[in-house]
């Protein structure tokens, strides 16, 4: 749960009681998903907004709603302004009765957008009454997008081993991810992973996923015992390492050295059992797979799936999704799920619903934002490994595939369940990215 401020600023001379009404509704409304530090009084002035200033500096605060209560006093916008969070600029049009502007708060949060974006500010803006359901998911749509964006001043990527040869969408700029979005890139070495995994700590020192239940191999059967072992001890090396880290996000080189040199079998699976425990991992060394699958986890509790889009089926419009790593908590059919005698791979389909593909991303001229609606189809895909097909929502497949090709994309998407694309529009807009949805 982070946490947001909310201010409410305003004149005497409009109507400031429903001003304070609505700031109520709103605190309700933020409170229901985020912890809330809010002042009762409105801003009025430039006094007012310095004391509110010492609230907003709190070091744990993502964002701030900045509700327009009435038009505000434009001093006091400028003084707000300096919070070091993203901003939600929030208003509610007047009633007209009486036959009167009551608040004027319209053109009020046009003044606070003007002054803003003459500071150079981030922000967003969203209107409407915050006690119908329609206003107040409006409102949190574009809180959950900011908050996002400023919780990544706290993030740290642990890279193990950085990214397999030629495999240049997997590379970032340490420094300019620093920069832009605070995020902090921590290398750590193969050589802790090999260690970890010729160590061996007991079994009963780490317990591991699908304790006492049966795996059950591809051609039929129980898999292997040896190959099972060999997955469990891939999982205790690598919770280790991730666990004395102190870090939650990795992306990870898992090929040529781990998968290739160690004669272990297990690891691609192993990575799916991380992905069910509290990890986030974006296999490949794919630093900004890290960064899109960390900025989704905050808007939705299922785990995502970094994927490769490997067939389009103009037949029944729909893109086929194919990787290995993923969560198996995301199988439609838990019973289907199947290994590979050999330990190098697990098969499964992933779950109907709905969903978008998301991807941050850079290209020349610099970092950007993919989102697109889509469903999750509820038919059997057998392709070897995680695999689903997804029909996209206001856009042909053939469309999608264009804009990946036409546009130069990461060649990696994330799969995140949910309908989750304002909150990806408004993560986007809030950081100055390009976006490109359909």
């Amino acid at each position: 749960m982070g946490k947001v401020g909310v201010v409410c600023v305003g004149v005497p001379w409009f109507d400031t009681e429903t001003a304070r009404s609505i700031t109520e509704a709103v605190i309700s409304a933020v409170r229901s998903e985020f912890e809330v530090v809010a002042d009762g009084d409105i801003v009025t002035c430039y006094q007012d907004a310095e004391k509110a200033m010492n609230m907003l500096r709190d070091p744990a605060l993502d964002c701030v709603v900045l509700e327009v209560g009435t038009f505000p006093d434009g001093e006091a916008i400028q003084r707000l302004a300096a919070c070091t969070v993203p901003i939600v600029v929030h208003f509610v049009q007047d009633s007209f009765q009486g036959g009167t502007v009551e608040r004027n708060s319209q053109c009020g949060a046009g003044l606070t957008s003007y002054c803003l974006r003459a500071m150079n500010k981030r922000y967003l803006w969203t209107a409407g009454d915050v006690r119908d359901p329609a206003g107040q998911e409006a409102l949190l749509h574009s809180v959950r997008g900011a908050a996002a964006l400023a919780a990544l001043r706290r993030l740290r990527i642990g890279a193990i081993g950085r990214y397999p040869p030629g495999f240049l969408p997997s590379a970032v700029d340490d420094g300019e991810l620093q920069r832009l979005l605070g995020v902090t890139i921590s290398d750590i070495s193969i050589a802790a992973v090999v260690r970890a995994l010729d160590t061996d700590p007991a079994p009963e020192a780490v317990p591991v996923p699908r304790q006492g239940q049966i795996l059950k191999a591809f051609h039929g059967g129980q898999l292997p015992e040896e190959v099972r072992h060999g997955i469990e001890r891939w999982f205790r090396a690598l919770s280790s390492v991730m666990k004395s880290s102190g870090i939650a996000v990795f992306a990870i080189k898992d090929w040529p050295e781990l998968l290739g040199d160690m004669n272990v079998p297990g690891l691609w699976p192993c990575l799916g059992w991380l992905q069910d425990s509290g990890f986030i991992v974006a296999p490949e060394g794919d630093l900004n797979a890290a960064l899109t699958m960390a900025v989704a986890s905050s808007w939705t509790q299922t785990p995502t799936f970094l994927a490769d889009v490997v067939g389009k089926d103009e037949h029944d419009g729909t893109l086929t999704l194919w990787h290995y790593g993923c969560a198996e908590s995301l199988a439609r059919d838990p019973d289907g799920i199947r290994y590979l005698e050999d330990g190098n791979d697990v098969e499964f389909t992933l779950k109907h619903g709905r969903g978008i593909l998301f991807r941050l991303g850079r290209n020349g001229q610099g970092y950007r934002a993919l989102s697109v609606p889509v469903e999750v189809v509820p038919e059997p895909v057998r392709l070897r490994r995680a695999a689903c097909k997804v029909r996209p929502i206001g856009a042909s497949a053939s469309e999608v595939l264009e804009a990946l090709l036409n546009e130069g994309w990461d060649h990696h998407v994330c799969l995140v369940y949910g309908e989750v694309e304002r909150e990806a529009a408004a993560f986007a807009r809030c950081a100055g990215f390009t976006l490109s949805e359909m």
